[in-house]
């Protein structure tokens, strides 16, 4: 009876650990989908189509990765704070590199990079909500340095 009840107990365990695998190699499954570096790499048609790995993130991730669809352009001038403009392989160029790796007439390669990057998501949100309030390019640069000013 004790081999019995020590396979229960570790029965969820075991479901728990196969359902993490299997969310956490799953993605490879998507069209276009790569492993770069660090990074996951997804490739769609534009902007306006988000990549399928943002299916496993909350709904502020998601709705943060569509703003880069409105305020990409801004984004592009933006310096990210999170230390990615730093590294040592494929530093980052702008805050919309968090977002997009690549984009050419073919599609737009989207990274995971910011899904796990709270400044990044952070920035996303400033960009929006100073977008929304009709800051300029000038503004919005200015402001994310005094919040940021910290961390560089």
């Amino acid at each position: 009876m004790k081999k019995t009840t020590a396979w229960l107990l570790a029965l969820p365990a075991l479901v728990l650990a196969a359902g993490l695998a299997v969310s956490l190699l799953g993605r490879g499954g998507e069209p276009g989908a790569h492993r770069h570096g660090d990074e996951w790499w997804e490739k769609t048609g534009s902007l306006s189509e988000p990549p399928a790995f943002l299916a496993n993130y909350p709904e502020r991730t998601r709705r943060l990765y569509a703003v880069v669809a409105e305020y990409g352009h801004i984004m592009r001038e933006l310096d990210c704070y999170c230390g990615c403009m730093e590294l040592e392989t494929d530093p980052h160029d702008s805050l919309f590199r968090c977002f997009v790796a690549e984009m050419d007439e073919s599609g737009v390669t989207w990274t995971d990079h910011a899904v796990f990057c709270g400044i990044c998501l952070d920035e996303a949100a400033s960009v929006e909500q100073w977008g929304k309030e009709g800051k300029t390019m000038d503004e919005i640069k200015r402001l994310l340095a005094e919040k940021y000013q910290s961390l560089a």
